[in-house]
């Protein structure tokens, strides 16, 4: 029997360049895709294909609103204009 350690767990090779990453690697969380999808694949490939949201507590309401996004830069985009005062409420 092959147990793996949770160390070993995290390390995968991807299945389209054969490049060896972790799981728990920045830029992996920060590209998403599959679990045997190496960082750079999923963004040459554009194989993440998970919604994104952002969350915001409106001011003094204590509730909070959540957005969805049709993709990575329509995300950034929002938060930016956010950050910059943008009202983007219209």
């Amino acid at each position: 029997m092959n147990i793996q350690t949770k160390e070993q767990r995290m390390i995968k090779e991807c299945k389209h360049c054969g490049d060896v990453f972790r799981l728990d690697a920045i830029a992996k969380k920060s590209v998403g895709g599959k679990i045997n999808e190496c960082p750079d694949c999923v963004v040459e490939l554009k194989t993440e294909t998970a919604v994104r949201y952002t969350g915001l507590e409106l001011e003094d309401t204590g509730s909070f609103m959540i957005n969805r996004h049709a993709t990575v830069e329509d995300r950034e985009k929002y938060m930016h204009e956010l950050k910059n005062g943008v009202d983007l409420s219209k």
